[in-house]
This record gives C-alpha cells, structure tokens and sequence, in this order.
C-alpha cells in the first residue's frame, strides 16, 4: 500500500508541476534559489518523516486504549481522516499563535511566491516537534497506522495542489473551496498581512475554518512572505529559528 501511494503521490506531484506552468496563476516563476532551498528542506524533512514520525506513529498506534476497534472498516477509516485534518489544523493554527513554534513555521512563510515546490519548505524544528503532538493525538483518538499512512499522502497531494501556481477558473475555485482548499484559498495564507497570514488554515478540508472562524475569501492587497521580511537563502532558513 505505501509504495502504491508514494508512486501516486510522485506521479500527481508531478503532474502538477506541468500544469501549474502551463496554466500559472502568475507569469513570474520567483527565482531558481527558492526552489533548490524549497527541495532541500523537503528532502531533509522527507528523511526525518521516514526515520522518526512515521516510526513514532507506528508505535502510537500500539498504545493506548482500542476504543474504536469495533467500528466498521470504512466508517473508522474516514473518521480517522477526518480527524487528523482536524488535528493538522489545530497544530497549523498553533504553529500561528504560539511564538516559539511560529519561529520554526515562518521559514514556510519567508517563501516570496508560491508553488508546487512551496509544500516542501518546513523546517526540521517543525517536523520534529510534530512528532510528539501527532503521536499524543495518535494515542488518545485510537487511529489506525493505515489512516496515517493514507492521510500523509493525502496531505502532500493537497499541499502540493493549493501551493502550486495553478490558475483555476474563479467559479470552479468558488465550488471546490466550500469543501476541499484550493490555491486562491491558500494565497490568502500566504500573504505578508498578518491577519491574512492568521487565516486559512485548513490543510484538505476547507471548513475547518469556517468552523472556527478563521476563514478569509480574499486577501488584502500584499505580497508573499512574513511581514517587514525577506527570504533566506538555505542557510539562514535552517539557523533562523535559532536567532
């Protein structure tokens, strides 16, 4: 099952670097440096989710009451996904709201235009302190270990479609959001105005936001990146934090 999806995830991923050149929302590309820091930090974080969160979620699964072991196959499937986009929005929210895990997120947010390759930017910080509240959730919600495997994909196939550069038709963008986020829906995320920046946080599904009250559906007028800074070349992004 996991090859089976990382061969999907690869073939959509690239997919979408085709289309987002083919039919950008935006001429400029933003420079080649931001790519190869973007690729960078998403091999590292790659490396880290196969040598620690992925064994770190496997062993939360193991522990912990079964109190949903009973459930039907498919009903505990989806509610495993449903919850842990739940989770992710409430540790992306935090990651906003609590300044020393915002030290970590923001090097996401230095990037100054968005696409495909934009979902690989999170710094190793970030990637490893998740593992602690994942496996926290993990345990107490009784997830499944196949859930996890399925929503992981999932989320780099969402992160990947609502970073890219794709320009959708407004209407069908207007359709797609009220249930799933799309790249107009995440570019009010990205933008460098803070109560922006403080919006739109859902990861897959878009009503989360409307839920807590955190949904925007255009962004003032701005540009992309952390308010009054630019980005860093590779380096300062990974000492950043540390500042």
């Amino acid at each position: 099952m996991t090859m089976v999806l990382t061969i999907v995830v690869v073939i959509a991923l690239s997919l979408m670097l085709v289309a987002e050149r083919w039919q950008p929302a935006f001429d400029r590309l933003g420079g080649t440096d931001r790519i190869w820091s973007n690729v960078a930090l998403g091999v590292i974080a790659m490396g880290l989710t196969f040598a620690v969160v992925t064994p770190a979620s496997l062993l939360a699964t193991t522990l912990g009451p079964d109190w949903r072991e009973g459930w039907p196959p498919l009903l505990r499937l989806a509610s495993d996904v449903l919850l842990l986009d739940l989770y992710i929005y409430l540790w992306h929210r935090a990651n906003h709201e609590i300044q020393f895990l915002w030290r970590f997120h923001r090097v996401h947010h230095f990037d100054s235009f968005l696409d495909v390759t934009s979902a690989l930017r999170f710094h190793p910080g970030e990637v490893l302190l998740s593992v602690f509240v994942r496996g926290l959730f993990i345990v107490l919600l009784d997830i499944s270990f196949v859930a996890i495997v399925l929503f992981d994909a999932l989320v780099i196939l969402s992160a990947g479609f609502h970073h890219s550069n794709l320009k959708l038709p407004r209407a069908f963008d207007g359709l797609l959001r009220r249930l799933i986020v799309t790249p107009d829906h995440h570019r009010v995320h990205h933008t460098d105005n803070r109560p922006d920046t403080d919006s739109n946080y859902g990861t897959i599904f878009s009503f989360w936001d409307r839920l807590f009250g955190s949904y925007r559906e255009q962004p003032q007028p701005g540009r992309y990146g952390v308010e009054g800074e630019d980005d860093r070349s590779l380096t300062q992004l990974l000492v950043n934090p540390l500042r």
